[in-house]
């Protein structure tokens, strides 16, 4: 019986390992060519971002700086503070709103 059960796993096993060799699984995918074209993979470059994903010419992040003041009392088991959030948009549109989970 222990028999039957090693080579029902094994066959199990090996099965799957040539459905995970088996580049036939993806059919719009050509990755067993290593001279494949990268535009299946990579999206197309544009002002934000290359064709390697690095920042591009017009690429902008936005920016927040937290000045955070806080105090505990420890006999009171009391945490008090404040914060202050500079926003900084970077982006060439405006912002409507900012949320603030």
């Amino acid at each position: 019986m222990n028999k039957l059960f090693t080579l029902t796993g094994l066959l199990l096993f090996s099965g799957g390992l040539a459905m995970a060799q088996n580049i036939q699984n993806n059919p719009g995918s050509n990755h067993g060519n290593k001279f494949e074209q990268l535009g299946t993979i990579l999206p197309t470059p544009n002002e934000q971002r290359t064709a390697s994903g690095a920042p591009g010419v017009k690429y902008w992040q936005q920016r927040a700086d937290y000045n955070i003041k806080c105090e505990l009392d420890e006999k009171n088991l009391l945490l008090t503070g404040s914060e202050t959030i500079t926003y900084t948009n970077n982006s060439p549109d405006p912002l409507t709103y900012i949320n603030i989970p």
